[in-house]
């Protein structure tokens, strides 16, 4: 971001431009993945949507990054198959979306968090999305940051000052950081919205737009869009 006070502008080195692909590229073939797993629920199509995570998984990626999501995956099969009218209906329902949502995230993790504020404000610019649209979808992606941020801070706070919490003191101490991090966030969200107005509104802001599609864009699309295109049609084979 620049020091500009009247702009909002975002560099255009990123992760994306440092491979020499379009971010929109990136980001079109990654939702148009995701739309394909999530229409899934045969094995064989899952089986075929697992090849790309299972590539990205051999490249060294950070399998502690799931850790957290498949303890709530966790949960939810647990509830599933506790509420479901059969127990093992429930059970293979909630292992079918488990295993989505871990393909999902892998490739998302993999594809789109590297590109970073400016790759997908770029991308967004690419592909014609509406100026105001646009900032506001940053600046909700910076506001989720920051709160996580806060959050982590104030949990890791009260390990270092209080380690020996147990018992309703604990769900008190944690109630309380949840709502003073919700109380911030909002905070901090009404000053942007009034750094925004003081700038002049959306239309202060300058962005940096993509040249565009190239050949290697347009082929590597087409790839994955046959990829998933194929994903989507075994659920009917």
């Amino acid at each position: 971001m620049s020091q500009n006070a009247y702009t909002l502008e975002f560099s255009p080195t990123t992760a994306a431009t440092e491979t020499r692909r379009n971010p929109a590229t990136t980001l079109i073939c990654a939702v148009s993945y995701a739309l394909a797993v999530s229409v899934s629920d045969s094995w064989p199509a899952l089986l075929l949507a697992s090849i790309l995570p299972a590539v990205i998984l051999a490249k060294r990626f950070p399998l502690h990054a799931l850790a957290k999501l498949n303890l709530l995956n966790a949960v939810m099969i647990l509830t599933l198959a506790l509420t479901w009218p059969e127990f093992s209906g429930g059970l293979v329902m909630g292992t079918v979306i488990a295993l989505r949502v871990n393909m999902i995230c892998v490739v998302f993790m993999s594809m789109v968090y590297p590109l970073g504020t400016g790759g997908i404000y770029e991308a967004l610019c690419v592909l014609g999305m509406p100026e105001k649209m646009r900032v506001l979808i940053i600046l909700t992606l910076r506001g989720i940051f920051t709160m996580h941020e806060r959050f982590e801070t104030a949990l890791i706070s009260v390990r270092l000052r209080a380690p020996n919490l147990k018992g309703m003191m604990k769900l008190r101490v944690f109630a309380s950081v949840t709502a003073s991090v919700l109380v911030q966030s909002a905070l901090r969200s009404e000053n942007v919205m009034r750094a925004v107005k003081c700038r002049g509104g959306f239309g202060g802001f300058s962005q940096y737009r993509h040249e565009g599609f190239n050949s290697r864009d347009v082929l590597f699309m087409a790839g994955f869009m046959v990829y998933a295109s194929c994903v989507a049609l075994l659920n009917y084979a």
